[in-house]
């Protein structure tokens, strides 16, 4: 059990970037998130995927400052035939590390450290930047003819199964006061 702790702390440890004792100033560091990354998430959203991460780090005092360049892919579901697919990433963020502050709002660009932190890690931040950074409703990209190479034997089976929204059915409980309704209005004229 005790081996199986040590791999995955080893394995998360390598999205740490150390700072104690960093020259003020920029620094470069570059990732590559593998399947092996999703797996370790088991996410959802992201099943899958090579993203190259550009890291540059500019070091103050007592402010860090991150900017990141994601590009790769992410193996995801598509919402229309439910057939998985590569989905193109390319998007930039920034986060920032601010030591010794209370926390007075909640910003989701800003993370606070304790003073005697050495490191920061950034696994998390990668995957739930991916995850947030995707489109909504995900599907097949269109390809040079202008169609989605979905899976059409899939999207046959929802169309077959598919509600007919034109087609007003009524429940038949409501007949009885329509029945009644029609007696009061004729008894009325």
């Amino acid at each position: 059990m005790q081996i199986i702790f040590n791999a995955i702390t080893m394995f998360i440890r390598q999205y740490d970037i150390p700072f104690k004792g960093l020259k003020t100033g920029i620094h470069q560091y570059n990732f590559k998130l593998t399947d092996r990354f999703f797996d370790y998430y088991n996410n959802r959203d992201c099943l899958e995927g090579s993203v190259n991460i550009d890291v540059e780090m500019d070091k103050r005092d007592h402010l860090i400052s991150f900017y990141f360049h994601f590009s790769g892919y992410v193996r995801v579901i598509c919402d229309r035939c439910l057939e998985e697919f590569n989905m193109p990433v390319d998007f930039e963020s920034n986060l920032f590390v601010k030591f010794g502050e209370e926390k007075t709002e909640k910003d989701v660009d800003v993370i606070y450290l304790e003073r005697n932190e050495h490191k920061l890690n950034l696994a998390d931040y990668f995957l739930e930047s991916i995850c947030i950074n995707l489109p909504i409703k995900k599907v097949h990209q269109k390809d040079n003819k202008g169609t989605h190479p979905c899976n059409q034997d899939m999207i046959e089976k929802l169309e077959n199964h598919k509600v007919n929204e034109n087609k007003k059915t009524t429940d038949p409980r409501w007949n009885s006061l329509k029945n009644l309704i029609s007696k009061k209005e004729s008894n009325n004229n």
